[in-house]
């Protein structure tokens, strides 16, 4: 399914792990994520990891580990808080096989959702890939965003597999305790309908022939992380 949003948020939790593979998959899918699918605001939760798409020219790839996104309507906060009450009380408790601390995101969007016209032909998010893009975002922003939407979002919506992408700052939520929170002033995310090899490729051949030219104000070399899907999209109940 394809859930819509009012107003879009999400929560990014990177970590790694000791022991089995099977056994921290298993554990995420069948007991964690089910675990908080009732939490105020919660709309769907996906597991990733890196992929093995190689690096664009000019970006820094950053390697967080797994990464499980939950996708939230409205304010983190009263996610924030349920979360925080599970594992005060003990109803939720982490396994000693998860790395602590983990690294852990807040994120409000800076802008509307962009869509391709492939976005209205998708049945389900389950082969989402995700290209997550790092930068700075200026104080007095507003070029910046008007580039962003109007000139560089069409430009790689345009590439094979692109179905959305949106624009997203660190929410001013307070962050879990007992979690690192990465430095972000903004993160563009990328969405694609399969593999990323082919977005990547147009990417490059856009960069390459001029077509795509980067502004002054992107600092070279920004952040970027290719993100392939391990598990489902989990749908919390009664989402729509």
């Amino acid at each position: 399914m394809i859930p819509a949003f009012q107003d879009r948020t999400l929560f990014f939790a990177f970590s790694t792990f000791t022991g089995e593979r099977a056994t921290f998959d298993r554990w995420y899918d069948e007991e964690h994520i089910p675990q908080v699918m009732d939490s105020p605001g919660m709309v769907g939760a996906q597991r990733f990891v890196v992929a093995d798409t190689k690096p664009l020219s000019g970006t820094e790839p950053i390697d967080y580990g797994h990464a499980a996104l939950y996708e939230l309507d409205g304010s983190p906060a009263g996610f924030r808080e349920e979360v925080k009450r599970m594992l005060m009380s003990g109803d939720m408790v982490l396994p000693d096989f998860m790395i602590q601390p983990f690294k852990a995101l807040f994120l409000e969007p800076v802008s509307e959702p962009h869509h391709s016209e492939r976005f209205d032909k998708l049945e389900d998010l389950d082969d989402r890939h995700l290209w997550l893009v790092f930068s700075d975002r200026p104080e007095d922003s507003a070029e910046y965003d008007r580039w962003y939407d109007e000139e560089h979002i069409p430009q790689v919506l345009s590439a094979p597999g692109f179905v959305r992408a949106q624009r997203f700052v660190t929410s001013g939520v307070k962050p879990l305790p007992g979690v690192v929170t990465p430095e972000v002033s903004h993160l563009a995310i990328y969405e694609t309908s399969g593999d990323l090899g082919p977005m990547r490729e147009d990417v490059k051949r856009q960069l390459i022939s001029g077509d795509m030219v980067l502004p002054d104000f992107m600092k070279l070399p920004f952040g970027s992380m290719f993100l392939r899907p391990v598990s489902p999209f989990f749908p919390a109940k009664g989402t729509k």
